[in-house]
C-alpha cells in the first residue's frame, strides 16, 4: 500500500549535491521545493571531496529549512557494485537471502564484512531466479552518512541512483510499454538502463562529463576547472556538415572536441545494446531518454539521435507530478533532467517503486535494532511485574525442579560443548578458505589489466610516422633515477629486464634496487618500435613528436590514463623515458632499415601488476 508522506530526498552525485522536498497531493506527490549545489573538483583534489559534500549539504539544509528531518539518501551509481546473478528458482525467501550473501562474496572483490548489500528479485527465466545485487563499501557509506548526520539530518534509507532512476521513470511514464533505453550522463560515468516489460539491465561506462572536460583541457592546455567552466559557458555538440561554420574559431574548435568525445559515448552505447541483445536476449530499444548534467549540452539530443539512429527525448521525471508554486519554473526547465534520482527516492519511500533497495549504514542499522528491541523489553517488564508475586511463592518448588532438570540435561550440555568445539574448528577452516577466495577475487578483478594496457597504447599511439613492435614488462623499475642507454646491439641489459629469460621460466632478473624477498611486480612497460625519418636531421623532430604525444595522451591527471606520466617530468627528463638506436651506428648488429630509427620508451604504470609467468601471478 502506498505511503505518501512529506519526504526529504538527497542525492550525492560525483560533481553535485541535490536535495528536494516532496509533499502528498491528490496525484501522489508534489515537488514543494528543491536546490542543487555543484562540487567542481580537480582530480588531484579528490581527497577533499567529503569536506565539499558536507559543506554543500549544510547549505541545502539551511536553504530548504529541513534541519532535524529524516532524509532518504541516493548515492551515485559510480560508488556501488551492481551484479546480475542467477539462483535456483525454488529456494525459499530465507534461503534466497543466504544464497545472495554467498554470491555477494563471490562477485564483489571485498570481504563480506567490509560491504553493505541489498538485492531485488527480477524474475524467473529457464528455471532460474534472476537477482539484482547492489553493494557498496561500508566505510564509504558510513562516511557519506556521517556528513548527513553532521548537518542535523537523520538517514531514513539509502538507495542508489540507478534503481532510483528506474522507479522515477516508471512513475513519470506509466503508459510507456515499448522497450526503451535511459541514459544518465553524469560527471564520471554514464549509466545505461534498458527498460522493457519483465526485464531490466544496466551498465555503466566512463564516457561522461569528466571525459569531455579532460579532452577540452588537453586540447586547450587548461586546468580541469577552467575546461569545465569553458564547457558550461560555451560548449555545444557539433553536428558536422557545416554546423559550426558561423561560430567563432575557438567555439567551433570547442564544439568539435566535444563532438569527438561524444562519439565515444555513442560507440559505448551501441556496444552495450549489442551486448544486451546477444547475452541477455533483450529487445533493442525503440526510443532513448537522456538525463543528467551531461545531457544539458546544446545539441546533445540531436547528436545522439543521428549517431544511434533512434528517437531521443529529454527525460522529465516530473511529468506526472505536480510542482509547487514556490518552485522557480524557469530554473526547473533546465534542471528537471537532473532530478530523477531524488524523485525516485520519494517513489521508493512511498512503497510504490518496482525496486526497494536499502543500503543500511552502520549507525542506522544499530538504531533500527534498538527500536525493534524496545517493545520486547517493555513486554518483558510487564510480565515480570505481573509474575513477581507468583515467583516469590513458587521459588522453592522451582529450585528443586531446576536441580532435577539440570541433572537430566548434563549429558546434552556436554554434547553441545563438543558440537561447539567442532564448530570452532569448522569456522577456522572457513576463515582460511575465505582468505583464499579473497585472493582469487582480487586476481579475477585484475584479469583484464594487461589487455586494457595494450588497448590504450594502441588507441592513443596510432600514427603514420612511427609504429610499435615490442612490449616488455619491467620489474621494480625506478624511472626517476634511471636514465635509458643503448648500445650498438640494442638496449643496455644492465638497465632493462632480460625478458627472454623471464618468458622461459628459468630466471626472473630484476634490478639491483628490487627487494629479493618480495614477489616480482611490474612497475613499467618497455615499449620499442621504429619511426620514419626523412633525413639525419629529422631524428630529433620525430623524437620530439613522440615525446609530445606521450606527454599529452598519457598524462597521469587524465581520468582514463593507466600510466603514471607527469607531462612536465617527461619534457624535462626525456632521457629517462626515451632513447633512440641510430641505424648508422647499429650496422652489423641489428637489421634497422635506413629510412627509420629504432626507439625505446619506458611507460611507468599507475598500478603495479604481477610479473607474467611469476609465482605471484599464478597463485
Amino acid at each position: 500500500m502506498a505511503e505518501y508522506k512529506t519526504t526529504v530526498a538527497l542525492e550525492i552525485g560525483a560533481q553535485s549535491v541535490t536535495m528536494a522536498v516532496f509533499t502528498p497531493s491528490s496525484k501522489g506527490f508534489a515537488l514543494s521545493r528543491y536546490a542543487r549545489r555543484d562540487i567542481l573538483l580537480d582530480p588531484v583534489e579528490e581527497g577533499m571531496r567529503i569536506d565539499y559534500v558536507s559543506h554543500a549539504v549544510g547549505e541545502l539544509v539551511k536553504e530548504l529549512k529541513v534541519r532535524g528531518k529524516d532524509v532518504r539518501d541516493v548515492v551515485s551509481g559510480q560508488k556501488v557494485f551492481m551484479r546480475f546473478i542467477k539462483l535456483p528458482a525454488l529456494d525459499t525467501v530465507d534461503n534466497m537471502a543466504e544464497q545472495v550473501g554467498y554470491e555477494a562474496q563471490q562477485h564483489i572483490p571485498f570481504p563480506l564484512e567490509d560491504i553493505v548489500f541489498d538485492y531485488q528479485l527480477l524474475g524467473v527465466e529457464d528455471g532460474e531466479q534472476e537477482v539484482l545485487l547492489v553493494a557498496i563499501k561500508k566505510d564509504e557509506l558510513d562516511d557519506l552518512n556521517g556528513q548527513v548526520e553532521a548537518n542535523s539530518l537523520r538517514t531514513r534509507s539509502v538507495d542508489c541512483s540507478i534503481t532510483s532512476l528506474y522507479n522515477a521513470f516508471k512513475a513519470a511514464y506509466p503508459d510507456e510499454t515499448e522497450p526503451v533505453m535511459l541514459l544518465d550522463i553524469g560527471a564520471k560515468t554514464t549509466d545505461i538502463l534498458f527498460i522493457e516489460e519483465g526485464r531490466f539491465f544496466t551498465r555503466s561506462v566512463t564516457a561522461a562529463g569528466s571525459f569531455i572536460t579532460n579532452s577540452i583541457a588537453r586540447e586547450f592546455n587548461l586546468s580541469f576547472r577552467e575546461a569545465e567552466q569553458l564547457k558550461i559557458e560555451q560548449g555545444v555538440v557539433s553536428l558536422g556538415n557545416g554546423h559550426t561554420d558561423t561560430m567563432p574559431e575557438e567555439q567551433a574548435n570547442l564544439a568539435s572536441i566535444i563532438s569527438n568525445a561524444m562519439t565515444r559515448l555513442s560507440s559505448e552505447v551501441q556496444r552495450t545494446i549489442n551486448h544486451y541483445r546477444a547475452q541477455y536476449k533483450g529487445t533493442p530499444p525503440t526510443k532513448v531518454y537522456i538525463c543528467g548534467g551531461g545531457a544539458r549540452l546544446a545539441f546533445t539530443t540531436d547528436f545522439l539521435q543521428n549517431s544511434l539512429d533512434l528517437p531521443v527525448e529529454i527525460f522529465n521525471p516530473l511529468q506526472s507530478m505536480r510542482v509547487g508554486s514556490k518552485v522557480n519554473g524557469e530554473q526547473l526547465a533546465t534542471e528537471a533532467l537532473c532530478l530523477g534520482p531524488v524523485v525516485g527516492a520519494a517513489i521508493t519511500g512511498a512503497k510504490i517503486g518496482a525496486f526497494q533497495i536499502d543500503l543500511v549504514p552502520t549507525s542506522v542499522g544499530k538504531d533500527r535494532a534498538e527500536k525493534k528491541l524496545i517493545p520486547k523489553v517493555l513486554l518483558a517488564g510487564v510480565i515480570a511485574l505481573a509474575g513477581a508475586g507468583f515467583c516469590a511463592y513458587a521459588v522453592n518448588k522451582q529450585a528443586k525442579i531446576a536441580e532435577e532438570q539440570l541433572r537430566r540435561a548434563t549429558p546434552d550440555i556436554e554434547r553441545v560443548d563438543r558440537l561447539h568445539a567442532d564448530m570452532e574448528r569448522k569456522k577456522a577452516d572457513y576463515d582460511r578458505s575465505l582468505k583464499d577466495l579473497e585472493q582469487y577475487a582480487a586476481l579475477y578483478a585484475a584479469r583484464n589489466a594487461y589487455p586494457d594496457l595494450l588497448i590504450q597504447i594502441a588507441q592513443k599511439t596510432a600514427s603514420p610516422t612511427f609504429w610499435i613492435t615490442d612490449l616488455d614488462p619491467l620489474v621494480a623499475y625506478d624511472v626517476v633515477n634511471t636514465a635509458l642507454s643503448v648500445g650498438p646491439d640494442g638496449t643496455d641489459r644492465h638497465v632493462l629486464l632480460d625478458t627472454r629469460e623471464a618468458r622461459s621460466g628459468t630466471m626472473v632478473r630484476s634490478f639491483e634496487m628490487a627487494e629479493r624477498n618480495k614477489a616480482p611486480q611490474v612497475t613499467a612497460l618497455l615499449v620499442s618500435g621504429y619511426f620514419y625519418k626523412k633525413s639525419k636531421d629529422d631524428q630529433g623532430k620525430q623524437l620530439q613528436k613522440l615525446n609530445g604525444l606521450v606527454a599529452s595522451k598519457f598524462d597521469e591527471h587524465s581520468a582514463d590514463s593507466l600510466f603514471q606520466f607527469d607531462s612536465k617530468a617527461v619534457r624535462a627528463n626525456g632521457g629517462h623515458f626515451f632513447v633512440v638506436q641510430d641505424a648508422e651506428k647499429s650496422k652489423g648488429h641489428n637489421l634497422i632499415p635506413e629510412y627509420a630509427d629504432k626507439f625505446y620508451m619506458v611507460m611507468p604504470l599507475k598500478t603495479p601488476l604481477p610479473m607474467p609467468g611469476s609465482d605471484s601471478a599464478k597463485k
